[in-house]
C-alpha cells in the first residue's frame, strides 16, 4: 500500500545565510534570506511525498497566516493534511542561519506544536492504524508520540522515531522500546549512549547498544561520512555519496522521509537506507528545508557512483 502516517511537527522556517560565522556580540550583514515550510514532522511528510508515498500528516499549527501557509504548502506537495489550528498561539517557528559551509544552527519556537497532545492522536487513530509506516520526532510532545506509537503497534504497524532533537534527559528503556526502529545522528547517538561516534564503525557499535534498549533497529546518521545500521539481526555501514552540498538544512528529514517509504514498500533495510542515503545526498546540493526536497524522478536522474 505504501502509505505512511507522520505525526509530528510543523513550522514555517525563517533562513538566513551566511558568509561566515558572528562572533558573541557582534552584527553582521547577511548574504541571503528566505521562508519555507519547515518543521521536522512537515519536511518528512513532503519527502515522502515527492517520493512516492501516500502521505498523512496529523500535527497542529497556530490560527494565524503562517499556519495557513503551512497547510496550503502541505496539500500542494500532496500530503492530506489532518491538522488541528489552535487559538490565540502562533504556528511554530524556527530560525535557521545557515555557514559558509552549509553548516546550520536552528534556534526553535514550539508554538502550536506543544499543543498536539494524545487527544489529538486519538482522534485521528484510523489514519495511524491504517498505515504502513508512523514516523515520529521529538518536537512535539513525548506523550503525543507515544499515544501514535501504541495505536500503529496494536495494528501491527512499524514505528519509526527520530529522536531529533536529542532527549535530555534521556528516555527510559521503557519508552525506547515503544518504538521499532530509531534513526539518530551522531550527536543524538552520542547522547543516548554516552560517546558520540566519529566513525563508521563506531557508528555501528552505538546502533547495537540502542538496539539493546527494545528497538528491532537502529540506524545512525553521520552526514557527510555516511550511516551505519543494525536491524532484525544484521547490521552494516554505507559510506555518503560525494556532493557539492550547500545546505543540510532537512537533510536528515529528507533521510527519514525517504526511509519511511521504502519501508512502506516492505524493501529490506540495507536497500532502504541506501536509497534514503541519496534521497538526503541530493537534498543537501540546494537551499531550504521543504524546498530542498526531491522529487522521485529527479532521485531517479541523479548520478553520483563516486564515494567519499
Amino acid at each position: 500500500m505504501n502509505s505512511v502516517t507522520v505525526v509530528g511537527s510543523i513550522n514555517i522556517d525563517l533562513i538566513s545565510y551566511l558568509d561566515r560565522w558572528p562572533e558573541i556580540g557582534e552584527t553582521i550583514k547577511v548574504r541571503e534570506t528566505s521562508s519555507s515550510l519547515g518543521g521536522k514532522g512537515a519536511n518528512q511528510a513532503v519527502a515522502a511525498s515527492r517520493l512516492g508515498a501516500n502521505v498523512t500528516l496529523i500535527g497542529a499549527v497556530g490560527s494565524d497566516g503562517f499556519g495557513q501557509e503551512a497547510k496550503e504548502h502541505l496539500r500542494n506537495s500532496g500530503v492530506q493534511v489532518r491538522v488541528d489550528e489552535v487559538p490565540d498561539v502562533t504556528t511554530g517557528l524556527a530560525f535557521i542561519d545557515v555557514g559558509p559551509d552549509g553548516d546550520n544552527m536552528i534556534r526553535l519556537s514550539s508554538g502550536a506544536n506543544s499543543a498536539a497532545s494524545s487527544v489529538l492522536i486519538a482522534f485521528h487513530a484510523e489514519a495511524i492504524r491504517n498505515s504502513d509506516v508512523v514516523l515520529l520526532q521529538n518536537e512535539i510532545g513525548l506523550p503525543a508520540s507515544l499515544e501514535a506509537a501504541r495505536l500503529a503497534r496494536e495494528a501491527g504497524r512499524l514505528v519509526v522515531m527520530d529522536p531529533a532533537p536529542a532527549p535530555a534527559p534521556a528516555w527510559d528503556r521503557k519508552v525506547f522500546a515503544c518504538f521499532d526502529i530509531l534513526t539518530p545522528n551522531a550527536q543524538e547517538a552520542g547522547i543516548l549512549v554516552g560517546n558520540q561516534p566519529t566513525t563508521l564503525t563506531e557508528a555501528q557499535q552505538a546502533a547495537q547498544t540502542l538496539r539493546g534498549l527494545g528497538l528491532r533497529g537502529v540506524i545512525v546518521t553521520m552526514g557527510e561520512k555516511g550511516a551505519a545500521w543494525s536491524f532484525d539481526g544484521t547490521s552494516g555501514v554505507l559510506p555518503a555519496l560525494d556532493v557539492q552540498s550547500i545546505d543540510t538544512v532537512a537533510a536528515g528529514d529528507c533521510f527519514n522521509g525517504a526511509l519511511a517509504t521504502q519501508l512502506a514498500k516492505g524493501n529490506p533495510m540495507d536497500e532502504a537506507v541506501a536509497f534514503a542515503m541519496r534521497a538526503a545526498a541530493l537534498a543537501t546540493t540546494r537551499k531550504g528545508a521543504s524546498d530542498s526536497l526531491p522529487t522521485l524522478s529527479e532521485l531517479e536522474e541523479f548520478h553520483t557512483p563516486v564515494f567519499a
